[in-house]
């Protein structure tokens, strides 16, 4: 059963259960439900799946919360984890979840459409909580983009792989996939997306 809380006793539970953890993240405007159609993908292949909302929603802040409260939420949730989670974002969720990569909180990570670091954000908003591309300790990266994204152009969706790939301290992958738009994990064919992200997290946990 997916979770969407991040509170002691899942985090027990998960721990208990001796499986590989996988956190997702949604994005701005969004909630913890539109994970719910790749639960039964992750727990066949035998993770824990956690959806955690965002602390706004759950009382711990005013919001709009800041990027920095959303990351600090998250880190306290991964962190809690006896064993390192990975972690799928989209969209602004994406961008959260390769700040947690570059701290050292992500087994592996998958960001889908994340468009580029800082992009169409306040200066201040990325100093609180930057995406470090070069922190050595990122672990695996795969980024997937899609085809018919008409918000974020192509150049930004590959130059957000390439201000991570630049460094070459750990592995770094893109795949654009066609027919998507950017509402794909609520998408009633998101499946292939979710195993192409499966695909992927399995080379290493």
């Amino acid at each position: 059963m997916i979770v969407e809380t991040g509170d002691a006793a899942i985090i027990a539970q998960t721990n208990a259960s001796q499986k590989p953890p996988v956190i997702f993240i949604h994005g701005l405007w969004s909630k913890s439900t539109i994970w719910r159609g790749w639960n039964d993908v992750f727990e066949a292949a035998g993770y824990v799946p956690l959806a955690p909302e965002w602390p706004a929603r759950l009382g711990g802040a005013a919001g709009p919360e800041t990027i920095g409260e959303v990351a600090a939420h998250l880190a306290r949730i991964a962190g809690a984890l006896e064993r390192r989670p990975a972690l799928i974002g989209h969209a602004f969720g994406a961008l959260i979840a390769q700040i947690l990569a570059a701290r050292g909180l992500s087994a592996a990570t998958v960001a889908i459409e994340p468009g580029s670091f800082g992009g169409g954000l306040p200066l201040d908003a990325w100093a609180e909580a930057p995406v470090d591309a070069a922190a050595a300790g990122r672990g695996p990266l795969l980024m997937i983009s899609f085809a018919r994204d008409h918000i974020l152009s192509s150049s930004v969706r590959r130059g957000a792989y390439d201000q991570q790939g630049c460094y070459g301290h750990a592995v770094t992958e893109f795949i654009e996939l066609p027919r998507r738009g950017r509402s794909m994990p609520v998408e009633s064919r998101s499946s292939g997306v979710a195993q192409t992200a499966l695909t992927f997290l399995k080379r290493f946990l």
